[in-house]
């Protein structure tokens, strides 16, 4: 696998600042779907809350330098969040990582597992996280990168 595949299945950062500093350009955000939905039973058990709970679902595309990098699938409880980072999160194209920064909550993130398969995008490295706020799940996050937007990077 490629090395910056490696390290995007491992760490437990900003998968933008990755993808910024590989390409030397700004990361930007297109939103391809975004509602308000129940939870689940299962999408309640990963965000630990109630079935029926209101969850932000959100699915984006990451792109930089002209190059779609990842796709990324997110559950957010919304009885977590706060009036301001709800509204940037649901109104505008922007990383979950810079909402995080701009609110300054503190966060860990915890890498539940990852995978090869192929989907819409083609070959592609998965994985599934959880970003931690206070002890709780704040967003569960599922991204595939797929192997093609890195078969023309080269290192300098």
């Amino acid at each position: 696998m490629n090395p910056i595949l490696r390290i995007l299945e491992r760490t437990d950062g900003s998968v933008t600042s990755i993808i910024e500093a590989l390409t030397g350009e700004r990361a930007k955000i297109k939103t391809i779907e975004q509602k308000v939905i129940g939870a689940s039973p299962e999408i309640a058990e990963k965000l630990n809350i109630n079935e029926g709970d209101e969850v932000n679902f959100r699915v984006v595309d990451i792109f930089s330098a002209g190059i779609r990098f990842a796709r990324a699938v997110s559950y957010t409880p919304l009885k977590r969040l706060d009036e301001s980072f709800k509204r940037d999160l649901m109104s505008a194209d922007i990383p979950v990582g810079k909402i995080i920064r701009k609110y300054k909550l503190e966060v860990r993130r915890e890498i539940n597992w990852s995978c090869i398969k192929e989907n819409e995008l083609g070959k592609c490295l998965v994985r599934n996280y959880s970003i931690i706020h206070r002890g709780e799940v704040l967003i569960n996050i599922t991204e595939s990168f797929p192997f093609s937007a890195f078969d023309g990077l080269r290192w300098e």
